[in-house]
């Protein structure tokens, strides 16, 4: 922070004064001291003495707010410091959990690595990782009902709809598509794996 030509001469005109007041100060107690103070002298004194105490006062108060301020300060720094040291600890505990997820070799070994990140315990994390493939078979299951439920619905369809036409009665292509909907596919049983 620079100071201003007219902030260096206010500072050199308040030194120069504050002297001249300190230096008119020893002579009168110089004086004093010997028993030659006139009247007009010990006025001087007087004024001169409650002036310096007043700048005193002065001084004081300001040291004291600039006190108050590097407190303040300091605590915002510790502050700080201890945010830098969370953040790092918190990168840190994220790279392991990346680290771990990045080895992990099935999806219940990535949620428990991650419900360990977030503080929860191992079974906890199993526990996690088991309602959410509960969940997620739960869907896989409900979507494959309603395939089959379309699917059946469409044989019908087909199946009236030759039966309309004249065609030969298949009685047996529901039932057909229905047992195919029921064999184990390889898609659907990796996803549900």
């Amino acid at each position: 922070m620079t100071r201003t030509r007219s902030s260096r001469t206010r500072t050199a005109e308040r030194e120069h004064a504050r002297t001249t007041r300190r230096d008119s100060l020893l002579v009168l107690l110089s004086r004093a001291e010997r028993g030659v103070l006139a009247p007009a002298e010990a006025a001087l004194l007087r004024a001169t003495v409650e002036a310096e105490l007043v700048e005193g006062d002065a001084a004081r108060r300001a040291a004291g707010g600039q006190q108050a301020a590097v407190r303040r300060m300091q605590q915002r720094i510790d502050a700080a410091e201890q945010a830098i040291v969370e953040a790092e600890q918190h990168a840190a505990r994220c790279e392991a959990a990346l680290a771990s997820i990045r080895a992990a070799h099935t999806w219940a070994d990535v949620w428990a690595h991650l419900g360990m990140f977030y503080g929860l315990t191992p079974e906890q994390a199993g526990q996690e990782a088991r309602a959410r493939r509960t969940e997620t078979e739960r869907h896989a299951e409900e979507q494959r009902a309603d395939e089959e439920e379309n699917a059946l619905r469409y044989a019908n369809y087909l199946a009236a709809a030759q039966r309309a036409c004249g065609a030969p009665d298949w009685p047996s292509l529901a039932n057909h598509i229905a047992a195919q909907l029921r064999a184990p596919q390889p898609a659907l049983a990796e996803n549900a794996a």
